[in-house]
C-alpha cells in the first residue's frame, strides 16, 4: 500500500509541476516595431544578403571566368600552370 501512495503522491506532484514548466516555457510575443525600424532591419538584412552575394562572386568567379574560355584559351592556360608545376606537357 505504500508503494501505491508514493506513486499517487509522484503524479500529483509531476501533474502539478507540469503547468508551471509550460509557462516558464512561454514567451512574450515580440512587440509590434514601427514602420520605420522595421524598414531599417529590412534594410539591413538586403544589404548583408548582398554582401554574401559579392563575396560569392568573388571566390567563384575565377571558376565562372574559367568557363567562358574557348579551348585553345583553355589549353594555353593549363600548359602554362603545369610548366609552373613543373609537370609534364600534354601528349607527352
Amino acid at each position: 500500500m505504500a508503494g501505491m501512495r508514493r506513486r499517487t503522491l509522484l503524479a500529483a506532484l509531476v501533474i502539478a509541476a507540469r503547468p508551471a514548466a509550460a509557462q516558464q516555457g512561454l514567451q512574450d510575443p515580440p512587440s509590434p516595431t514601427s514602420p520605420a525600424e522595421r524598414q531599417r532591419q529590412l534594410d539591413a538584412f538586403w544589404a548583408r544578403q548582398q554582401q554574401k552575394e559579392a563575396e560569392d562572386r568573388f571566390w567563384n568567379g575565377p571558376r565562372e571566368a574559367r568557363r567562358n574560355l574557348s579551348r585553345d584559351q583553355f589549353e594555353r592556360w593549363d600548359y602554362q600552370r603545369w610548366r609552373r608545376q613543373g609537370w609534364r606537357s600534354y601528349p607527352y
